[in-house]
């Protein structure tokens, strides 16, 4: 079972993602959990392309969600000339992000966390990352 929808390049669109995510728990029977996890990290994942892919202004960014057996699959698409590969990101010291007092930063780290699989495939100047939490 897969759910496809297009998005504006804009913060206005979360509550949109939302929405859409909430047809797809319904249809898919996920529990309050794992949505919210899978929500958080979706959130995280739709801003980062919009604070720094500067390349695809015009573009809009596609989100999937697809269940297979006991997971659910979330894609995030978005055309990039430089891939931005997030498995590929350093682990977080902490010791010297607190050192440091530092804010932000986090986000992928917490994707890491909470999903059970992160993946990334740049293809033809199309970048997707995909989530997978175990259900």
């Amino acid at each position: 079972m897969i759910s496809k929808r297009r998005f504006e390049r804009n913060t206005d669109e979360l509550q949109h993602i939302f929405h859409f995510l909430k047809l797809s728990w319904e249809e898919f029977q996920v529990d309050g959990d794992d949505q919210l996890e899978m929500e958080l990290s979706v959130e995280e994942i739709f801003m980062n392309m919009i604070r720094h892919n500067h390349s695809a202004l015009a573009k809009q960014i596609e989100v999937t969600v697809e269940k297979k057996e006991r997971e659910i699959a979330l894609s995030l698409s978005d055309h990039e000339e430089v891939p931005f590969d997030i498995t590929k990101a350093k682990e977080v010291d902490f010791e010297e992000y607190i050192k440091k007092v530092k804010s932000g930063g986090l986000g992928i780290h917490l994707v890491k966390k909470l999903m059970d699989e992160v993946k990334f495939e740049h293809r033809l100047g199309v970048s997707t990352v995909t989530i997978i939490k175990h259900i």
